[in-house]
């Protein structure tokens, strides 16, 4: 277990804090590992900026993570890989990428 604390995130490049804290998740992935990375803060805080971007000209951490996948990917076709997409919000899990439906946790 590893974790990364970025506590000026802010004025910290994203491609800086990609090539610290998450391509070597994405190296660790494709040695076998099951890998997350996730920000966690009060609201207004910058966690989605920082891992979405902002939809045009800046990428955020997971953009970046799946440009590398996937160029990875292209020169090993024996891969597959799954995602999952969640928020936890108010104690509650949500499934990003099914309409938010609400999740139940084990």
């Amino acid at each position: 277990l590893r974790l990364i604390r970025h506590q000026r995130i802010c004025k910290t490049p994203k491609i800086q804090i990609y090539e610290t804290a998450v391509r070597p998740l994405v190296d660790c992935a494709f040695d076998g590992a099951k890998v997350t990375c996730f920000a966690y803060g009060q609201t207004g805080s910058g966690k989605t900026y920082t891992m979405l971007g902002n939809g045009t000209n800046v990428r955020g951490l997971y953009l970046l993570a799946a440009e590398d996948i996937f160029k990875i990917l292209k020169q090993r076709s024996d891969l597959e890989v799954w995602i999952s997409f969640y928020e936890i919000y108010c104690g509650k899990l949500y499934d990003l990428l099914n309409e938010k439906n609400i999740l139940f946790a084990r």
